[in-house]
């Protein structure tokens, strides 16, 4: 994977992707209406998808998950 700095704190990288024609299809849609390139819908897409996670991993974090329970504990946790 080749990577170098770019403006601000982007990194800039070289990727293969595999993709359904249709899902290619509906990014160059997307490129289009949005008056971008594919590189800049694929980049944003991707930023929108892992934009949480680090803070849904800390919130993970602080989940305990038991060995074992029964039926009436997991009534009592949906309720």
């Amino acid at each position: 994977m080749n990577s170098n700095n770019c403006s601000g704190q982007n990194v800039s990288i070289n990727v293969n992707l595999s993709l359904k024609n249709e899902t290619l299809r509906m990014l160059i849609e997307m490129a289009n209406d949005m008056g971008a390139s594919l590189e800049d819908v694929i980049s944003s897409v991707t930023e929108d998808s892992v934009i949480d996670l680090e803070r849904l991993q800390d919130d993970l974090d602080i989940v305990i998950i038991p060995g074992k329970c029964s039926k009436q504990d997991l009534i009592n946790l949906i309720q």
